[in-house]
């Protein structure tokens, strides 16, 4: 933080002396910036407030600075001449950029053309026949030399009588203008931010804290993505009153690896970014609002990547101590609301939303808590280690650990020669055993990776949980493994210590049942942090736990439980059906790993992996042991070559690229405008446009599995098509019009246009394959002008 005020101290005196030199070496010459004065209305009706956008016009190269100007630069400021009785609201400032500049001073600037709107409310009487409005603008603006300009902007609109109607102008402007403000909520995720402590004091550091929720089925990229066409997760903070910010604390990202992409750094469920602050001993008021914006780009599971966005976030209800003052009663956090305003810096704290509702959650982000995972979200930790709990007791409930349960707690009973005390220390013996080995697979998933991040892993598991399904269908018989079995057998007494050894072992013993549960768990807690993913599992060995010890102390109670019998079968079938339906979900993540496609293939496998268990299946007891070698040697053979073919030939899974591939192939693509395609279409050539982004997954699919392919080539040569390249990465507007025309939040979209047929284009599916691209080039036909050449020389 220090270090940090030093840089700042540093930035202001040299821009001190560049206003000085600037000023006098820029006299006489053209500004660097055009202001103007634009309304989004075409007149002025007495008590009824409208927008004006105050417009800069950069020159390349040059750019002004948001609201935070960060560790140097000052914002524009607004100087509004207005008659008695209008007022103007504060102004709103559109998404800023990172700017990085030597010596490490970052800046949070506004390149290109950006505006600045504001909201002027007119009284409820007005005289004469029109108004004129008055802003002195002064502006830092900076390239390799930062300069000092200022102007004074006009607007003059007639008044209407009472009861007219303004008509809306300059709309493009406008839409143009908000659509680069920070929403006030999001259909991907909500922020909820809070100060620890609430009550700020003078001198003293303080956190600001954001949770972030993103939505099932969505994730973010992270702060230090791994490719620089993805839009990293950014924090930018609204200044406030004697308050100073040091760098944000953003949490570890999650890796995985994505065919056609490679490796990509996210962000999904919860997170945490922790701000550390101080509060400057001058104040005599608290800061009734701290806020800011996070940037964001969000993607979900099947790798469609949305435009980059900003969210606007406040934590107000903040009390203040001065001196030695006792604190008043404990206030709750302050909680996020949503904030209209978001480029307020004039008017900062002044009270926004009337609710204390997380930023973010409308209509299209309530629905997460209205279901389960919502609901036990809501519990926090004490709900979560409750469902690990019942989790664990669940396991205790399956055919291969229920007749375990009965035995152990008889043989208890027998060991102890009815005494009721060493009984009970022998459960909790066993207990302490079980515990114990639910604690060790804990450690280990608090050290992994989350292994549903990688394919070969999801198969893997998916796999293994196939197999148990298929054992529990009768398809063949699962055996216990013989080391576990012997080492079991071998302890003979049942003393305190062989009996928590035994503990140890139940799991193990009964793993038929309790290795796809004990699977699921792993893939959840390797998602978690490493001190939740140990806490969870012990709890829930604590639920597998629990019979062993509450019958060890009242053995009678075994008269409850059902005996063994012809049930266990027909609940053993139930639970193999229950399992297949949870090799569909563990699998499902494989569409954003290797596509569509992928996922068809594994299913063919997992047919392999079906008659490598029905192979198993034959081998009996009583056969001789050459003989039942032979049938698992077959089982294990036809899993291995089928996995070969498919995942080493037909179909491989590539991982760890780690780089984004080139997308160019060698198709020359043309800039895309739509008055372009339409004098193409209309001269008589068959068209075919990709709507594309750096950031976008599924254009990156496309072009590998369909496009930048050698028959699609061929083909667009020899029907003579021209092909347009549409790149929303910087998000133009004209092209994000042209998406919301065809329904699409982003892209991809590929359109193909048959010659002569502008008004009829052919729109192709998200994902498409090679052949669906060249059936749908067929279908549109040849141009008539077949001069043109799409490939390269």
């Amino acid at each position: 933080m220090h270090r940090r005020l030093l840089l700042n101290l540093a930035a202001i005196v040299a821009i001190s002396f560049t206003f000085t030199t600037q000023a006098q070496l820029s006299a006489g010459k053209e500004p660097k910036a055009k202001v103007s004065l634009g309304s989004s209305a075409d007149a002025v009706v007495a008590g009824r407030s409208w927008d004006v956008g105050i417009q800069f016009e950069l020159q390349d190269g040059w750019h002004i600075y948001w609201v935070n100007s960060g560790d140097s630069g000052l914002p524009p400021s607004v100087t509004w001449t207005l008659p008695d009785g209008w007022t103007a609201g504060p102004l709103q400032f559109p998404i800023p950029k990172r700017h990085h500049s030597a010596g490490d001073i970052v800046t949070n600037i506004l390149p290109g053309a950006p505006v600045l709107i504001s909201n002027i409310t007119p009284p409820t009487a007005l005289a004469g026949d029109s108004i004129n409005l008055t802003a002195d603008v002064e502006y830092l603006i900076c390239s390799k030399n930062c300069i000092r300009e200022s102007a004074q902007i006009k607007l003059e609109l007639p008044v209407l009588k009472p009861g007219g109607n303004a008509q809306p102008i300059n709309e493009s402007l406008f839409k143009r203008a908000r659509r680069a403000l920070p929403k006030e909520t999001s259909k991907y995720l909500s922020v909820i931010a809070h100060a620890t402590p609430s009550t700020l004091v003078p001198g003293q550091s303080f956190e600001l804290a954001l949770d972030v929720s993103i939505k099932r089925g969505y994730h973010i990229q992270s702060h230090e993505p791994l490719s620089p066409a993805f839009i990293k997760f950014d924090t930018f903070l609204k200044p406030a009153p004697h308050v100073t910010y040091d760098d944000a604390i953003y949490p570890k990202p999650k890796f995985r690896t994505l065919k056609y992409v490679g490796k990509v750094s996210e962000y999904d469920g919860r997170i945490n970014v922790r701000i550390p602050a101080r509060l400057g001993d001058g104040s005599t008021t608290p800061p009734a609002q701290l806020g800011g914006i996070i940037k964001y780009q969000a993607c979900d599971a099947k790798g469609t990547c949305f435009p980059p966005d900003a969210l606007a976030f406040a934590a107000t209800g903040l009390t203040h101590k001065v001196g030695s003052a006792a604190p008043p009663d404990a206030a709750p956090q302050a909680a996020a609301k949503i904030s209209t305003e978001p480029g307020d810096h004039e008017n900062v704290g002044a009270p926004i939303g009337s609710t204390g509702v997380p930023a973010g959650v409308g209509d299209a982000g309530t629905a997460d808590d209205q279901d389960l995972e919502g609901f036990l979200r809501s519990l926090g930790l004490p709900g979560l280690l409750l469902m690990c709990f019942f989790y664990g007791l669940l396991i205790n409930a399956t055919p291969c650990v229920l007749p375990l349960l009965s035995i152990k707690v008889l043989t208890f009973v027998q060991q102890a020669h009815e005494s009721r005390g060493r009984t009970m220390m022998l459960g909790l013996s066993f207990g302490a055993g079980v515990i114990l080995f639910f604690v060790a697979l804990g450690l280990l998933a608090g050290q992994g990776k989350n292994i549903l991040q990688y394919p070969v892993a999801v198969i893997a598991l998916g796999t293994v949980v196939l197999a148990m399904s298929l054992s529990m269908l009768g398809v063949f018989t699962l055996q216990v493994p013989t080391s576990a079995t012997k080492l079991e057998a071998s302890i003979q007494q049942e003393g305190i210590l062989a009996s928590f050894g035994k503990g140890a072992l139940a799991p193990i013993l009964g793993f038929a049942c309790t290795a796809p549960m004990m699977a699921g768990g792993l893939a959840w807690a390797t998602q978690q942090p490493k001190n939740t993913a140990i806490l969870a599992f012990f709890v829930m060995g604590m639920g597998m736990a629990f019979p062993y010890v509450v019958l060890g102390a009242n053995p009678k109670w075994l008269n409850f439980l059902p005996k063994p019998g012809n049930w266990m079968i027909t609940f053993e079938r139930i639970m193999g059906f229950l399992l297949l339906g949870l090799v569909v979900l563990l699998i499902h993540p494989l569409i954003a790993h290797i596509g569509t496609e992928g996922l068809e293939w594994t299913l063919v496998f997992f047919v392999v992996v079906g008659m490598a268990c029905w192979t198993l299946g034959k081998v009996e007891i009583t056969m001789p042991s050459a003989q039942r070698w032979r049938y698992r040697a077959t089982a294990g053979a036809t899993v291995v070559i089928g996995a070969a073919l498919i995942y080493g030939w037909v179909y491989p899974i590539d991982q760890n690229r780690g780089t984004t591939p080139t997308d160019h192939g060698p198709i020359d693509w043309r800039e895309w405008s739509a008055e372009a395609v339409e004098e193409s279409v209309g001269a008589g050539h068959t068209v075919f446009v990709d709507f594309t982004a750096a950031y976008c997954t599924n254009c990156k699919v496309n072009k590998k599995r369909a496009i930048n392919t050698p028959e699609t080539v061929q083909k667009i040569q020899s029907l003579g098509v021209i092909a347009f390249r549409a790149d929303f990465t910087g998000g133009d507007e004209r092209i994000f019009e042209t998406l919301e025309q065809f329904g699409r939040p982003g892209p991809p979209l590929n359109l193909i246009y048959p010659a002569g047929q502008h008004d009829k284009p052919i729109v192709l599916d998200v994902l498409f394959s090679k052949q669906y691209l060249l059936d749908k080039l067929d279908e549109a036909g040849p141009s008539r002008a077949r001069s043109a050449s799409t490939l390269i020389p």
